[in-house]
């Protein structure tokens, strides 16, 4: 990463329009054929290869095989894993280690607001939240766009997206857990909650009146019943975690990992740790294949050389027993 870089950046579209389309379109040119509505059940492994990908409709049915010459997983590590069978566990032991990675909820509300809302030029974080609320104001980054001539009728001049991290600790207007909740209930009290945050300075920074919509991630299903699902969790990062997770290079020549939960130089799940764990499967296929085709570039994490020090002082006191020297309480 240039280490002169922002340190804050965002898109200056929605991540569709500004990146995932334009790529697909690309790709599209190259010749690649993207097959929707379609899910893996297992990656087939015999021979010390693997030989295809078995597939088929949601609903189970049309199940077939896809066979190629190589193949690169770049499913999320919740799905990844489902899909790799005893045999190919066996040929690779760091696929069984993936086991251990823990992944965590981490959803999304949109709150579409009829004037602009420009809180800070980066991103909000709620520290006394109780459900870990964050958030960025979009329209401030839309240089290229005209936001309500653009987006929706006209009436919407900004979107405040917020996350919520924090879904087992009670909120401030219920009382509930957000697992608890409904998602009229979740949207009601992340809205509190940054209301409270945002308005600590005086004044009130967001109202009631100003918001005319909210959208919530669909991946979040039978919230208010007994058993709410997410199908898009968060990879998490508890001590240890590391050591579980695979290289994007694996024991099988023809078989390949990316994703955010591949060890990579960011060492983080973000879409830059993404990104490096794509480019690191791409170098590997090809030098499994003999091509001679360029590499992809891979950058190492940016780490100011200020922060050093303090490194070096924290693990002497960690190997000592004593806390960190920040620690308080």
């Amino acid at each position: 990463m240039d280490g002169d870089a922002d340190i804050d950046r965002v898109l200056n579209a929605p991540t569709s329009e500004a990146w995932i389309d334009p790529w697909a379109a690309h790709l599209r040119s190259l010749g690649v054929e993207f097959v929707f509505d379609a899910q893996v059940r297992e990656v087939l492994y015999e021979g010390g290869r693997v030989t295809g990908v078995q597939v088929s409709a949601r609903d189970g049915s049309r199940e077939r095989t896809v066979s190629a010459d190589h193949y690169v997983s770049a499913l999320p590590v919740e799905h990844a894993r489902r899909t790799w069978g005893a045999a190919l566990r066996a040929a690779d032991p760091q696929l069984a280690r993936c086991d251990a990675l823990r992944t965590d909820w981490m959803t999304g509300v949109q709150f579409y607001l009829r004037t602009p809302t420009p809180v800070v030029h980066g991103h909000i974080n709620c520290l006394d939240s109780p459900w870990s609320v964050t958030g960025i104001g979009q329209a401030q980054f839309r240089d290229v766009r005209n936001f309500p001539e653009d987006y929706g009728d006209g009436s919407a001049r900004d979107c405040l997206s917020a996350i919520v991290s924090e879904w087992d600790k009670p909120g401030i207007l219920y009382g509930k857990k957000a697992r608890e909740c409904t998602r009229e209930e979740i949207v009601e009290e992340c809205w509190a909650q940054l209301k409270d945050a945002l308005d600590d300075y005086g004044g009130a920074t967001l109202t009631d009146a100003d918001r005319l919509g909210w959208f919530m991630d669909p991946a979040v299903t039978g919230l208010g019943g007994p058993d709410p699902q997410n199908r898009e969790p968060l990879l998490i990062h508890p001590t240890g975690t590391l050591y579980h997770r695979p290289s994007a290079r694996t024991a099988v020549p023809n078989f390949f990992l990316a994703g955010d939960y591949v060890r990579t130089d960011v060492d983080l799940a973000t879409m830059e740790g993404a990104n490096e764990s794509a480019r690191r499967a791409v170098n590997a296929l090809l030098d499994a294949d003999g091509s001679g085709a360029e590499r992809c570039r891979i950058w190492e994490l940016y780490r100011p050389p200020e922060m050093e020090p303090l490194k070096r002082v924290d693990e002497v006191r960690y190997r000592l027993g004593l806390p960190n020297t920040f620690d308080v309480g």
